[in-house]
């Protein structure tokens, strides 16, 4: 308590008594001594309400000095002649007491009820703000800060329980089978250490739901791959049949001596076999490309990339199907965006393959990027006329869709190919959000 505090209650306890006594002094012949009784006993109740029940006691035992000094025969004595005086003394030391005693019980159930709605305020405030990260790391900063700031003490953290030495208060977290904790140098009360113990519930059961959250996510992406891959099996099913018949028909022709073959028959036979198992050459290429993409998805590495950068290794990676190919870039070669570059490359290059196969040798490829609920997502479009048809099922474009879609599922995005039927244009578009948990 510093020296303001203590002459303002000095003032208020001695001098104001004193001061309402001597005003009404004059008065001494008019007022009878109830009445003044009455009148300091307002100026007791108003100290009780306004400061503390300490406060009031003594302001009630200096009212009653000043009123049996100033009003009670004989005067500037405190000697009593009538018992009645006595009497009314005591009652009003009593009553004084009792209202002292009621408003400091008020006062601290006031406080109380306040406190608890700061608390009650901070940790809602809290739980909508972790509710809204999924890093777990994030979620014990914005912890920290917001407990910081509410009981005014400097919280850190540890991450192995017990390095925290010499330190006044710590409290233990565990999440999964790693241990931690909060601790700060600063002795705290007992109702501090039990809004944080209650704040710590709180953000252990966030870190929960954004393990499950993720969990449930890569499930929910393990479940859209594993049903990628089983539709991709069956369409595998039903392209190599027709290159492996053809083959086989071709080859069983060419190797039966009893039959007589023109030399153009076998010439047209032998170009068959070779088409049908380039084709097949190009399903066995993109299997393997699937099974890589599998891979590194499990093991997904976010950065930051060069949306040019990235274009353009997209581009090399299929140097000689894209030769004669030319992309027109609608964004500034400094556009950057999170992902996995690897992965990014190949879904990209898929998207090229097909442009350039089907397309007239001129792409437009558009990057944009959308801000929502602080997380970052981006988006890669490529669009371009179409000129030619497929002339088959047999050439397996297909599976360059499914690459692109795993790829994207990955980084918990999506893929989707349009063809507008009256302008004949393409747009392959690959979307995807900022790292997640």
């Amino acid at each position: 308590m510093n020296i303001d505090t203590c002459f303002k209650g000095v003032l208020v306890t001695t001098v104001t008594p004193i001061l309402i006594v001597l005003a009404i002094f004059p008065m001494r012949d008019w007022l009878t001594t109830t009445d003044i009784v009455m009148l300091q006993l307002l100026w007791v109740a108003w100290v009780a309400v306004r400061q503390n029940a300490a406060l009031a006691a003594i302001t009630t035992l200096v009212s009653v000095a000043c009123t049996d000094w100033f009003f009670v025969m004989p005067y500037f004595t405190f000697h009593i002649e009538k018992i009645e005086y006595l009497v009314t003394f005591i009652v009003m030391l009593i009553v004084g007491l009792m209202i002292s005693q009621l408003a400091g019980e008020l006062s601290k159930n006031v406080r109380d009820t306040q406190l608890h709605a700061n608390n009650t305020r901070c940790l809602y405030e809290l739980a909508k703000t972790l509710n809204g990260l999924d890093d777990i790391a994030q979620q014990r900063k914005v912890f920290t800060i917001a407990i910081e700031g509410h009981l005014g003490i400097l919280l850190k953290w540890d991450s192995k329980e017990g390095n925290a030495k010499n330190c006044e208060e710590y409290f233990t977290v565990k999440h999964n089978t790693q241990w931690g904790g909060f601790y700060t140098d600063t002795s705290l009360t007992a109702e501090k250490r039990a809004f944080i113990d209650t704040a710590l519930s709180l953000l252990f059961q966030v870190h929960e739901n954004s393990i499950l959250r993720s969990e449930s996510a890569a499930m929910q992406v393990k479940a859209e791959l594993e049903g990628a891959k089983n539709a991709l099996l069956r369409s595998l099913s039903h392209d190599l049949r027709t290159p492996l018949a053809t083959i086989m028909g071709a080859s069983s022709m060419l190797a039966d001596e009893n039959i007589e073959l023109k030399q153009d028959i076998i010439t047209e036979q032998a170009k068959n076999i070779y088409e049908q198992s380039e084709i097949l050459n190009q399903h066995f290429n993109k299997v393997m490309e699937l099974s890589r993409v599998n891979k590194i998805g499990e093991q997904l590495v976010w950065q930051t990339i060069n949306v040019h950068t990235l274009v353009t290794e997209a581009k090399g990676r299929r140097q000689q199907q894209l030769s004669n190919f030319n992309l027109e870039l609608a964004f500034d070669k400094a556009t950057e965006c999170l992902g996995d570059i690897t992965l990014l490359e190949i879904a990209l290059a898929n998207i090229f393959e097909n442009a350039a196969r089907y397309g007239d040798g001129v792409a437009t490829v558009q990057f944009t990027t959308k801000e929502t609920d602080n997380v970052m997502h981006y988006k890669i479009s490529v669009s371009n006329q179409i000129v030619n048809k497929r002339a088959s099922a047999d050439e397996g474009v297909g599976l360059g869709s499914v690459i692109c879609d795993v790829a994207a599922k990955f980084h918990q995005g999506e893929f989707m190919l349009r063809v507008d039927d009256q302008t004949k244009i393409a747009t392959a578009t690959l979307s995807w959000g900022g790292k997640h948990g």
